[in-house]
């Protein structure tokens, strides 16, 4: 079991919360491996809220949407995906529809993901939008490890409320974590931490120019520097959207901000459709 896998169920085992027999839990462990160039599930573990279903959209890519059965996260839920391509291995999930993340009322939300690519494999995790709402107090948490010849595609898109419904997040604590591996070495860390009147706070041409949506894209792989001049000319001209990229080390990293979901949505779709294996999948156009 994967030390993700060890970290949630220590949390789940954490006593004294009168509220724990509501909480959500799940869990998803997938392992993949290629056969003949084709790839196939080696091993599949779900518990709790979360499912996996296996649409076909690509001959010799397993593709896997998440399935949160809960309807959303709130204080106190505690996920953990664990997902690993085998050697050779290609290997896309997504999740069936935005996420949405509800008020806490005492402990925060845990969400914690493990990828793992191994020699020659694709792995894409391109999850759609991750929505808070007021007074959330959310814990995530990306581990990301590749081998040298492997594809590994990320990306995340976080929204502040419904704008077109008027909601305000003006009570948020947001502890966003993201560290990535090349063959054992650490090549890439990221945290974020918003506390307090998260509109505020972005408010300011400094910090986000009243940006409601935010997020980044990771292309880690060989040819990563090779796509770097058409990716920023799609990100030069998205429409309702700022965005930049940069490429170093066999790694392109692109970064979005938007005042609502729609734009910073449309502009990630367009720059995922131009790297290898990373098209947005089916579930994106529902």
């Amino acid at each position: 079991m994967s030390a993700l896998a060890s970290r949630s169920d220590e949390a789940l085992r954490e006593a004294g919360d009168p509220l724990a027999s509501i909480r959500a839990r799940g869990l998803i462990s997938l392992t993949t491996a290629a056969h003949g160039g084709v790839t196939r599930r080696a091993r599949v573990r779900e518990e709790g809220a979360l499912r996996l279903r296996f649409p076909r959209e690509a001959r010799d890519r397993l593709d896997a949407v998440l399935v949160n059965v809960a309807g959303g996260m709130a204080g106190g839920d505690v996920f953990g995906v664990s997902l690993s391509a085998g050697e050779g291995a290609r290997l896309m999930v997504t999740t069936a529809a935005a996420e949405k993340v509800y008020r806490a009322l005492g402990r925060e939300t845990v969400a914690n993901f493990a990828l793992e690519a191994g020699e020659g494999a694709s792995l894409a995790f391109l999850p759609q939008e991750t929505i808070l709402f007021d007074r959330v107090r959310l814990s995530r948490r990306f581990d990301l490890a590749m081998h040298a010849s492997a594809r590994l595609i990320a990306c995340d898109l976080t929204i502040l409320g419904r704008a077109a419904m008027g909601e305000d997040v003006r009570s948020l604590w947001l502890n966003d974590q993201w560290r990535l591996r090349r063959a054992g070495k650490l090549i890439w860390a990221d945290a974020m931490r918003i506390d307090g009147d998260a509109q505020q706070q972005l408010a300011a041409l400094a910090t986000g120019g009243g940006a409601r949506a935010f997020g980044s894209l990771l292309y880690a792989a060989p040819d990563a520097a090779r796509h770097l001049e058409a990716l920023r000319a799609s990100l030069s001209d998205a429409p309702g959207c700022e965005a930049a990229a940069t490429s170093f080390d066999g790694l392109l990293v692109a970064r979005f901000m938007a005042h609502d979901g729609a734009g910073a949505r449309a502009a990630m779709a367009r720059a995922l459709a131009l790297l290898p294996d990373a098209a947005p999948p089916r579930s994106w156009s529902t």
